[in-house]
């Protein structure tokens, strides 16, 4: 079976080309590749809509920024020509991402003759595709289908709630003592960690024991946001309140923040609204698998990121 590592083994250029590198799970894809797996990777391309200071970061460390958008598949095609293989996260950040079609991402593989194509998604997304801002990524999983046959080789990876969203609360942990979110306290979810996501793509592209197919991922235990609230209180070593506001709050807070594009505070609101219905439960161990020793639990991710949870951290 032909693997994402046959391919960039036979390549003169060793290319890659990561979209959606203007918010955070694209950009942190990117830099583990920039990173850790330089070595096997010619040139490093990434893709945005809204030039900013991940697309920034991401230049310093030597990638190559493109500037991609929805309504221009003319542009896509051009840049996918240059590489090998292809991540796709899906372009949130576009003002087109609800009224345009981005699986013009998808159909410029076929376009520009990629070799090897890879869709980021979300666990569960055909429970999830009433959601407003969750709908185009069900259609971009649509067309995934029905392109994956026409490249060499290609993977869909669904991931589960990234706990990395505390990060955007962490002037409310730190300055108000709580946690405020739309979904109920109880409400039950296996979240994973965003290194351990973009650890585990970048081993299936390079390791030849990874086959590419469908990969779902998800943290190592099924919790909720008392307990949540329970580690991070424990690492900080302080009281922390958990409040259910309307969605609204939410959405206005991380938009005054400007640490998130409109787009995607809409998005986290959506995924939110799904834990607090139950639709995000389910645990695998393919993130295991991929990573090749258990994901970080919430416990850890609290203790190793203390301190962006306190007043001094900004």
């Amino acid at each position: 079976m032909k693997t994402f590592s046959s391919i960039i083994e036979q390549s003169a250029q060793k290319s890659i080309l990561v979209t959606g590198c203007d918010m955070y799970t694209g950009y942190m894809i990117a830099h583990t590749i920039l990173k850790e797996k330089s070595g096997h990777f010619g040139k490093v391309f990434v893709g945005f809509y809204k030039e900013n200071h991940l697309v920034h970061m991401l230049k310093h460390d030597g990638a190559e920024p493109v500037h991609l958008t929805i309504d221009n598949c003319d542009k896509i095609v051009e840049a996918y020509c240059k590489v090998d293989i292809v991540v796709v996260m899906p372009p949130v950040s576009d003002e087109k991402w609800h009224h345009g079609d981005p699986c013009v991402f998808l159909h410029a593989a076929e376009k520009a003759k990629v070799k090897g194509l890879v869709l980021c998604s979300k666990i569960n997304i055909k429970e999830l595709s009433n959601m407003p801002n969750l709908k185009p990524l069900c259609k971009m999983e649509e067309g995934f289908a029905k392109i994956k046959d026409k490249v060499e080789v290609a993977s869909l990876v669904r991931c589960s709630v990234h706990i990395d969203m505390l990060w955007l609360f962490r002037h409310q942990i730190a300055e108000k003592h709580r946690l405020c979110l739309p979904a109920k306290k109880d409400a039950k979810f296996a979240p994973l960690v965003e290194t351990d996501a973009a650890h585990g793509l970048c081993n299936m592209l390079l390791d030849p024991k990874l086959p590419p197919g469908i990969y779902e991922l998800t943290g190592p235990d099924v919790v909720d946001f008392d307990k949540v609230v329970e580690c991070v209180s424990s690492a900080i070593d302080e009281d922390i309140d958990y409040n259910k506001v309307d969605r609204h709050e939410m959405v206005e807070y991380l938009k005054h923040r400007k640490e998130i594009c409109s787009n995607g505070a809409e998005f986290i609101g959506d995924f939110l609204e799904a834990v607090s219905k139950g639709l995000l439960t389910k645990k695998t161990d393919d993130l295991h698998k991929m990573l090749g020793k258990a994901p970080m639990s919430i416990q850890d991710y609290a203790q190793k990121n203390a301190k962006d949870f306190k007043p001094h951290s900004f």
